[in-house]
C-alpha cells in the first residue's frame, strides 16, 4: 500500500450507546456487595419452577415419541426446557442440574434425527434431573454427582458409537 492510499483511509468511531447511558467508571463496590448478597441469600424456591420446566420437557418428549412433532421442531421443543434448566440451575445453586442439562444439550446438538435410542438417552437425563430436583440436591452432588454426570455422558458416547456419529465439539 502506498502513502497515497493510506491517506484515503478514514476511521470512524461509532457511538457507544451503552457507555452514554451508563457513564464511565465501575460499579460502586458497596452496591456490588449488596447485589452479591442478594443473590447469595436468594430464598426463591427453584423446585416449583423446575417442575414446570420438567413438565414441558416431558410433554415434548411424549409428543416427539408419538410423532406429533417431528424433525427440527421436535428437537427444538426438547432443547428449550433443557436450556432453561441449564441456565436456571446454577442461579439457584443447583449446579448438578446445570451440568446434566449441559450434557444432554451437547448430545442434542450432535443428533440429526430422533429415534428410540435418542428418546432413551433423553429420558435417562430427564429422570436424573427429576430425582435431583425432587431431592433438592443443591450444589454439584460431590463425588456421586460427578459419577452420575459421567454415567450420562457415557450413555451419549455409546449412542454416538452405535450410530457412528462423530460429535461436533
Amino acid at each position: 500500500m502506498t502513502n497515497q492510499e493510506t491517506k484515503k483511509v478514514r476511521f470512524i468511531d461509532p457511538p457507544n450507546i451503552l457507555r452514554q447511558k451508563m457513564g464511565y467508571g465501575g460499579v460502586d463496590p458497596l452496591r456490588l456487595q449488596g447485589m452479591e448478597a442478594y443473590i447469595d441469600n436468594n430464598i426463591v424456591d427453584f423446585v416449583p419452577h423446575a417442575e414446570v420446566i420438567l413438565a414441558r420437557l416431558d410433554l415434548a418428549l411424549k409428543d416427539a415419541q408419538a410423532g406429533t412433532i417431528k424433525g427440527k421442531e421436535a428437537i427444538d421443543k426438547l432443547t428449550d426446557p433443557v436450556m432453561e434448566l441449564k441456565a436456571s440451575g446454577g442461579m439457584f445453586k443447583y449446579m448438578l442440574v446445570s451440568e446434566i442439562a449441559n450434557i444432554i444439550l451437547n448430545f442434542m446438538e450432535n443428533i440429526d434425527a430422533l429415534d428410540d435410542d435418542v428418546f432413551e438417552v433423553i429420558k435417562a437425563h430427564q429422570n436424573t434431573l427429576q430425582v435431583i430436583i425432587h431431592s433438592q440436591l443443591k450444589g454439584d452432588g460431590g463425588r456421586e454427582g460427578a459419577a452420575l454426570a459421567q454415567a450420562l455422558y457415557e450413555a451419549c458416547r455409546r449412542y454416538y458409537k452405535k450410530h457412528k456419529i462423530r460429535p461436533r465439539g
